[in-house]
């Protein structure tokens, strides 16, 4: 078995209606690899962005949706990553 460590940094798109943000987001995420293959179960990330400087520009913001769609971003560019590295054939759930 061998163990996989990546860091990357990923770009949230947020559209605020009169606006586009892209926000860097910095993502590690390891996981483990046999016979070629992503163990299941053994994926962890952690994701790192600024989060209150964003609250100060942009008060309005749901700080849960945020969470929300930095993390349908984040697992999007790491299936992707898997898949180009042939890790992964199918999404992860």
């Amino acid at each position: 078995m061998l163990w996989v460590v990546e860091k990357k940094v990923v770009y949230h798109l947020l559209d605020l209606g009169s606006e586009r943000v892209r926000i860097p987001v910095r993502v590690q995420f390891e996981f483990a690899v046999q016979d070629g293959s992503l163990v299941p179960d053994s994926l962890t990330r952690s994701v790192l962005y600024n989060r209150s400087l964003l609250e100060k520009y942009y008060p309005q913001l749901d700080r849960t949706r945020l969470d929300a769609t930095i993390e349908k971003t984040v697992d999007r560019e790491i299936c992707t990553y898997l898949k180009e590295y042939r890790y992964l054939s199918e999404e992860i759930p």
